[in-house]
Formats: C-alpha cells, structure tokens, sequence
C-alpha cells in the first residue's frame, strides 16, 4: 500500500496546481459518516432499519415511513463534545473541542384515513420533507514531540525531485508547499553528486520539536424529499431522494523547533500553515421495504445508490521560518525572519461518489412493553472513486488506484432497544463500524465504536425524547511520507472520543 502510496503522490504532484487536496482520506471522511437524527433513533444506536414511523428512518430506510399513523412535526438540536488524546515520540497531548448543531427537522404528512383504511388494500400513504445530519466535523487535535530522524521540509524536496531536482521547470510547476519552503532557504541545492538535487538543510540529527495542530469544523447535512406506503399492515414501501449539503473547514499548522540551542547552524524555527475549504452539493435515492409476518416480528432492506457529490476546494499555504545567522552572512541588517504566502488561492472542482449500502434489519416487539432491534449494512469503500475532470485523467486514475488498494468492504452493526413504562421510554444501543482498510495502519485498524441511551415522554398529541452517545476510534496520523526508506516516519497515534447529546420536541396532529 505504501508503494502505491508514494506513486500517487509523485504523479499528482505533477498536477498540483490544480489538485491540492482530495486524497483517499478525503473521500472516506464524506463515505463513512453515521447518520445524526432523532433523539430516539441516537439512543438505539442508529438502528432504524425496521422501527419505522420515526424520522432517522428517512435516512435508512424510507419504508418506515409507511407505519407512520398521524402527521407529525419535529426537531432536534444537538450538541457535540470533541476530546482526542494524542501520543507522538514518546509525548502525550490533549484538544477539546464543541458545538451545537440542529442534527434533524422534519414535517411528516399522513394520509391515514379512516375511509381509506377500511377500504382499501393501501392503508396509507405518507410524504415526508426534512434533513438529517449525516456528519458533523468539528474536531481539533495536538500532537508533538523531538525527533531526530527527519524533516517535513524533506518531503516538500521530494516534490522537487520528483520534478527533476531544482531546475526552471520545476519551481514553475512543483507545488505551493515545497516552492514556499525554498523561497523560506530550507531547500536549497544538494552537494557533489547531488548536486542538481533539491535538499532539506534543517538539521533534524540535533533534534528538532515537532508540532502538528489541526482544527476542523462543518458537517453534511442531508435534505430529504420521501414518500412511503402500507399495504395490508403487512408490507411497507419507501423511497427518498436525498439532496446532500457539505461544508468543510481546515486549518493544519507544522511547526519545527531546533532544540540544540546551536546559533551557527542556519535554522532556528519554521512553521508551515494550510487552510482548505470545501462545499459541495450531492444527491442519492434510497429504496425500502419492511415486511411484517405478524405483530411480533418486522424484517427490513434497504438499498442506497451511490452518493454523486460535485464539491469545490479553496485551498492556500502559509510559510514563516527563522534561519538564525543564514542571511546575515552577506548583509548583518537582515532579517532572520522569511515570509511565505501563497500569491493566490487555489481554487478546484471535482466529483466524488461514495459507496453503495445495503442494509438488513431485523427487529422483535415485546408488545406495548418494547423492542430489541438491529441493523447490519454493507458496503465496500474501495468502490469510492474521484473525477478530476478533463486534462486530469492520469491523476484521477492514480488516486481511484489507491483507493482501491487502501480500502475494503466493511460491515457495521447497530443494535438497540427501547422499554416502556406507561408513557416513559427508556433506550440503549451500541454501533460497531468494521474497518475500512485493506491493510491494518500501523496499529489502528479504523473501526469505531458507538454506545448511547436515552430517554423518552410521549402523550397523544406531543412527545420529547433526549439522548446521549459517544464514540470511540483509534487514529494513527502520519505527520508526512518520504521516499529515502530509512526515514522511519513515526505516526501520531489519537484516540478520538466524540459525545453526542440530542434533544428531539415533535408534535403530532
């Protein structure tokens, strides 16, 4: 994975005025997202597929809007808690980060008539128009630690060398990054035989300390237009199309400190800023079907398209370095300190689409005292592929090529349950979302957990429902890659912990 990696790398950088940041990583933050919702669909887990007559089932499963018996008006705000705990080199740190979102509104129209239900094989026919949050990305992480073994700005010379070393043509054409770090002096030409090369002259054998921040914020959100049916109180139909909001902001920071206190070796401190914002507008249908062979136990499937998603990129670089007594050398006046900014944002449009899903359920009814529920889904993140658009063929094949070679199908798991008492509702769940990776990184496999409970209040004609759920996953974030293989590029290792807390206030009529 890792060749394939690298090849990808060298290749797009050759076309890198133009594609900045859409990487695999990219296409699986806007592929494996689950989905925000209501209140009670939050405290079960998120295993909607066969319950039916709540609005979460949009998104999952429209035939349960067939089993909806009243019109219905809701709405859920959300509030989100971020903490990821991060070791690199030996060195532990800590972010925290929150926000309050809307994770669902929705209005539901029924057309469950008495006239109708007597006499016809249709009982009912309902429309559904709202949104579920299918993502939230606010999220921030710190890592840093000493490392004497290698340098980010080597990465930025591999770009260079890439291109043929130092030359004309490639500080015309190799990326913003590795120009800004030569126009900064931490890239210069080689010496002897590497003469023609591009080389990184910050001193990491002496030990520098290395930090990497990122700050992320935004979230998908996904417009739904559903109609749903049911025939004989036997079989529900459902279809939803669904229209897809993304908005993504990143803010990443690289800094290195020269820890030897030496004054004569040409480098005190850079730090290295990116920002990348992304929105985009996607579409997919949801098909549903939920089958009831009497009063105690439903079965359900569904299928998702391929979500089709046109998004666009501004991205820019920022790069400031301190190369202690370097330019003082032809004149003591200077400055030690350069400044690199990007002349103009890079702006970029593509296409992604994201995997299919199929989905099975399943759940037992306890008749007016509860259920116990669950969803399996399927999908193969390895399908997910970019179009970079005309005169990008090459790199749009070299980045679906990693994906395929990163990526596998995966299997998640949504199991939950709700017991009543009188007009109470208490609820658990747990989520497991398998591993998308072909091969384990490092030792994180991607897989992520999700418990949660809740609580609900119904009467006739209004109800409210809370939540609490949290999730775990294990990161491992590579701070860069670079060719020499004895690099020996140690990755960060977080541990992502996101809780979320939901109310939902619905009225019936």
């Amino acid at each position: 994975m890792m060749k394939a990696l690298l090849s990808c790398l060298i290749l797009i950088s050759v076309f890198s005025e133009c594609v900045y940041a859409q990487d695999e990583f990219d296409a699986l933050r806007y592929s494996s997202a689950p989905y925000q919702g209501t209140a009670r669909g939050m405290g079960i887990g998120g295993a909607v597929g066969s319950i039916g007559a709540d609005f979460s089932s949009l998104s999952v499963n429209p035939a349960g809007l067939g089993l909806y018996k009243s019109s219905e008006l809701i709405i859920t705000p959300l509030f989100t808690i971020s903490k990821n705990n991060s070791t690199y080199l030996g060195t532990q740190s800590s972010a925290t980060d929150s926000k309050l979102n809307l994770a669902n509104y929705g209005l539901v129209l029924s057309s469950n008539l008495q006239s109708r239900y007597k006499n016809s094989n249709w009982k009912t026919f309902n429309f559904g128009l709202g949104m579920n949050r299918s993502a939230t990305f606010k999220n921030q992480f710190i890592y840093q630690g000493e490392n004497n073994n290698s340098s980010l700005i080597e990465s930025f010379a591999d770009d260079f060398n890439s291109l043929g070393g130092l030359n004309p043509t490639s500080l015309n054409s190799v990326n913003f990054s590795a120009y800004g770090a030569y126009k900064t002096y931490l890239i210069d030409y080689g010496k002897g035989i590497d003469s023609m090369k591009a080389v990184s002259y910050v001193p990491y054998v002496t030990g520098l300390n290395q930090t990497k921040k990122v700050t992320e914020k935004g979230g998908m959100a996904e417009y739904l237009v559903s109609i749903g049916g049911n025939y004989m109180e036997k079989l529900m139909l459902g279809a939803s199309l669904g229209i897809i909001n993304v908005k993504y902001e990143k803010r990443m920071q690289f800094i290195e400190e020269d820890v030897s206190g030496d004054l004569t070796n040409d480098f005190r401190y850079f730090t290295y800023s990116e920002q990348l914002t992304t929105s985009g507008t996607g579409i997919n249908l949801k098909l549903g079907a939920i089958y009831k062979p009497n009063s105690k136990v439903r079965f359900g499937l569904a299928l998702h398209t391929p979500t089709h998603i046109e998004l666009n990129d501004a991205s820019s670089i920022s790069m400031v370095s301190h190369t202690d007594s370097l330019l003082l050398h032809s004149n003591p006046g200077t400055n030690p300190v350069t400044t690199y900014n990007q002349d103009s944002v890079l702006v970029f449009n593509y296409s992604l689409n994201t995997p299919y899903k199929v989905i099975a359920s399943a759940m037992f009814l306890f008749g007016k005292r509860g259920f116990v529920t669950a969803d399996l889904e399927y999908l193969s993140y390895a399908s997910m592929k970019y179009n970079y658009g005309i005169g990008y063929e090459n790199a749009t094949d070299a980045i679906n090529h990693v994906i395929q070679s990163t990526y596998k199908e995966a299997v998640n798991i949504r199991v939950g349950g709700e017991a009543k008492l009188s007009n109470f509702c208490i609820r658990g769940g747990f989520g497991y979302f398998g591993s998308p990776y072909a091969v384990k990184r490092n030792t994180s496999d991607g897989s992520k957990t999700i418990i949660s409970g809740g609580i609900g209040y119904r009467e006739q004609y209004w109800f409210v429902d809370a939540a609490y759920s949290h999730s775990l996953q294990r990161i491992n974030d590579v701070p860069y890659v670079l060719t020499r293989v004895d690099a020996n590029v140690q990755s960060a290792a977080i541990k992502n912990g996101i809780s979320n807390i939901s109310v939902t206030f619905g009225v019936k009529f």
